[in-house]
């Protein structure tokens, strides 16, 4: 599977629009390696001079499968999220809340089912009128990060905080290499969790002069590189990495589950289907036996290395030998359900979904 995301206008009808904004979030699917794409709406802004075209529609996807965007509007960050590979979604949910009145540059990082993290520059000031490249001098500017860990749910609670001090003040330039206004904090943006310990960290930038032992002032620039009087130019402009080291994680909504399916690919390679399944022990207990079905019908799985399944490993399985009776064909989503019978007698059952994909048989 591909994803795209991008926002534009909702039609070509719309091209003779004077006041349109790219009001419209789109997400483009491949599921044939990018050979060829099917454009779906995620959103459509009924209000055509707001836009999403703001430094960028970003896109992640969880261990299940599920697809998030996270976007904003100059003054708020949204998301969307689609548990059909793409095909429909479900939104848009508000991320941010007070103090950060206004949210850009969202990045995300999706981890087990129904977990996200998304970061953005916020900042406290907001007047209604100005978009944030005008801003004041007095606009102060950090970066947020939250947290969700039911993100399949609408409404769901989001957790926020702070993750740096301030990175810069006054107006922020969205527009990339267009911009024409303030480009201190780039485009090096991001965040990613650790897949052991599921806490996140950011990459960030700040244009703000601090010289102490972890954020010493480096020279930069065409002038005398970053000093007190240089601060908040590009002078002082810097690449910072916050790093989570308590709280809760991406993988705190794990702890009530015995194992976890880490991988399921289902493609056809050189017309004939493959699937596999990946599933890891994040429990106590051995996993004596594991079985599956594929959208209601038995499964049989050559699962290596061979069960138990002891407290941290892993276990794959791919087969081809899919029942004779479930009718396949490409870009269907099937169900799969996988059971464990645990040393302590109790079992666990975990269902995801799989879209039928081309795969490596396409020449890819």
């Amino acid at each position: 599977m591909i994803y795209q995301s991008f926002s534009s206008i909702a039609n070509a009808g719309e091209e003779t629009c004077l006041n349109c904004s790219t009001h419209v979030v789109w997400i483009a699917v491949s599921i044939d390696g990018g050979i060829s794409f099917t454009d779906y709406q995620v959103y459509i802004k009924p209000d055509v001079t707001v836009g999403y075209g703001h430094q960028f529609v970003n896109v992640s996807v969880d261990q299940a499968g599920s697809v998030y965007l996270v976007y904003n509007d100059n003054h708020n960050m949204f998301y969307s999220y689609s548990t059909t590979f793409g095909q429909s979604w479900n939104g848009p949910f508000r991320i941010n809340s007070s103090p950060s009145n206004t949210a850009i540059f969202p990045w995300s990082s999706a981890g087990p089912a129904g977990t996200l993290d998304v970061v953005w520059y916020g900042s406290s000031y907001y007047d209604g009128v100005n978009p944030p490249d005008s801003y004041p001098m007095t606009a102060s500017w950090q970066v947020y990060f939250a947290q969700n860990l039911a993100a399949t749910t609408p409404n769901s609670k989001w957790s926020q905080t702070t993750a740096s001090g301030i990175v810069h003040y006054g107006g922020v330039c969205e527009s990339g290499v267009t911009c024409t206004g303030n480009r201190d904090l780039l485009d090096d943006f991001g965040v990613a969790a650790s897949p052991t310990t599921g806490f996140a960290t950011i990459i960030y930038t700040s244009d703000q002069y601090v010289n102490s032992a972890n954020e010493p002032a480096q020279p930069f620039g065409s002038g005398g590189g970053c000093t007190q009087s240089s601060t908040n130019s590009v002078e002082c402009s810097h690449t910072d990495i916050a790093v989570q080291t308590g709280g809760t994680s991406l993988l705190s909504a794990t702890t009530k589950h015995h194992f976890q399916i880490t991988k399921t690919d289902f493609e056809q390679i050189s017309n004939n289907p493959s699937l596999t399944i990946q599933v890891t022990n994040i429990g106590n207990e051995a996993i004596n036996a594991l079985t599956a079905q594929i959208s209601g019908l038995p499964l049989n799985l050559p699962w290596t290395p061979a069960l138990s399944l002891q407290p941290g490993q892993i276990t794959t399985a791919t087969t081809g030998a899919l029942p004779a009776t479930l009718l396949l064909a490409v870009g269907t989503i099937y169900t799969v359900t996988i059971t464990a019978n645990l040393s302590d007698g109790t079992t666990e059952t975990q269902t995801v979904s799989a879209i039928y994909t081309l795969g490596a048989g396409i020449g890819l």
